[in-house]
């Protein structure tokens, strides 16, 4: 299994839009992968994770082929993760397409409300896009994939989820927009005990100590990843990353690379790809 990080930032991207604190500034003047966008994965070649605004610009840039993409998970509602707006831009009017075969989202019901309201406006066209509902625990197929959504602790009126995703030999677990997981999670976690050859956990605080609730900071995803290795879902074989940054991670990619791997976590940045 291959995961590309598309994106590898908080809302505010990194360095922020208007930001002039000293994080920003100086991962403006470094370049290069100290430039993030927002966050935005692909497992493999066929399964998307989340679709911002920079969707876009990342087909025209030629880093993402999303004409032979069909399937995308949403996390959450905001719109960081999702952007609806731009489903028009499949519409016979806009996509000429030799195919005709649709693209689908899958979501909680604050995304499934946001498509309602973007295709009351433009009218239905299930040949070409449709959405279908999740719910927390729930777990259904895509394809080759079986995809859980859990439980995620992020703005409660967003329903956010994270996703585990298997191919039927690898297991990744995708877990942005969270912090330390719901009880409810970790009793799923419990009883199930997947075995995971990558792990990916939000990181936007780094060393901004101790942030436990809707995000998470470095110390705190290594206690995740710890309570996971006594479960037995993490092993010495586990692929363990950290993603989706802000500014209030105090650290640039560049600084935040020595730092991380001192807790066992290798840094994403937009473009990097992972082989498991």
């Amino acid at each position: 299994m291959k995961l590309t990080y598309h994106g590898t930032a908080a809302a505010e991207a990194f360095p922020g839009m208007f930001c002039t604190c000293d994080t920003c500034e100086r991962a403006r003047k470094a370049g290069g992968r100290n430039i993030r966008g927002r966050s935005q994965a692909l497992v493999n070649d066929d399964l998307l994770i989340d679709f911002p605004a920079d969707t876009c610009m990342r087909v025209l840039a030629g880093r993402l082929d999303l004409p032979h993409i069909y399937n995308c998970i949403i996390t959450h509602s905001h719109g960081d993760h999702f952007y609806p707006r731009d489903v028009e831009m499949r519409y016979p009017v806009y996509a000429h397409m030799k195919e005709e075969k649709p693209f689908t989202f899958y979501g909680t019901a604050p995304a499934k409300a946001l498509w309602d309201a973007e295709v009351a406006k433009l009218g239905p066209n299930e040949a070409r896009m449709r959405m279908q509902l999740v719910k927390p625990f729930e777990t259904f197929t895509i394809g080759r994939y079986t995809v859980t959504p859990l439980e995620a602790d992020h703005d409660p009126t967003t329903e956010p989820v994270f996703y585990l995703i298997s191919d039927g030999e690898k297991n990744l677990l995708y877990a942005n927009d969270t912090g330390v997981f719901p009880e409810a999670t970790w009793a799923w976690l419990e009883e199930h005990r997947p075995k995971l050859d990558m792990l990916s956990l939000d990181c936007t605080a780094g060393l901004s100590a101790v942030w436990r609730r809707h995000h998470m900071s470095l110390d705190v995803n290594a206690e995740v990843r710890d309570r996971l290795r006594e479960m037995g879902c993490v092993t010495d074989d586990t692929v363990c990353y950290v993603h989706h940054f802000s500014h209030n991670c105090l650290l640039t990619y560049d600084e935040m690379v020595p730092v991380a791997a001192q807790y066992g976590f290798a840094v994403s940045y937009d473009g990097c790809e992972v082989e498991f």
